[in-house]
């Protein structure tokens, strides 16, 4: 981290957490979204990792919970090196200020997105978090309440 950057960010607890940016491999493509129910935006499925967990474990368990859908193949990518394992490098890494909600104090997300292609299928929205789920084109995507760095990222995948 940059010396200036630094300077802007306020100290607050770093936490990690993992998503999983689901494109369809039809045509058109389509992201897989979550309407959020703390944020209030479309996201990708993801959330905090467990005490137990590296990040490409969490997106898959994170994405099962909150779609129904299995991406356990991800986990195909690890490689064992005698006793060291080597996690495939996320397509995108961010950094994330998130505000004070409730009890909990602001923090920061360190997310590991990893951008993965399934058939477009049935999915299961998770009522706990989230108020609505489905697949989006780049067109209707333009239209939805997202994060500007999920719009970046879906502009790319679905161009």
């Amino acid at each position: 981290m940059s010396a200036n950057m630094s300077k802007n960010i306020t100290p607050c607890e770093k936490q990690l957490v993992a998503s999983a940016v689901i494109i369809s491999n039809g045509n058109p493509k389509k992201a897989l979204l979550v309407h959020h129910k703390k944020f209030n935006v479309w996201l990708q499925p993801g959330g905090h990792a467990e005490w137990n967990e590296n990040p490409v474990e969490a997106a898959i368990r994170e994405t099962k919970e909150e779609t129904g859908l299995d991406i356990s193949f991800l986990a195909d990518k690890i490689q064992k090196i005698e006793e060291v394992y080597v996690l495939p490098i996320p397509d995108y890494y961010f950094e994330e200020t998130i505000p004070a909600h409730g009890v909990q104090p602001a923090h920061i997300h360190l997310d590991h997105l990893y951008v993965v292609e399934v058939p477009e299928q049935k999915v299961v929205k998770q009522d706990e978090e989230s108020h609505d789920i489905g697949w989006f084109t780049l067109e209707e995507t333009e239209n939805l309440d997202i994060f500007e760095n999920t719009r970046m990222i879906l502009r790319k995948v679905l161009a």
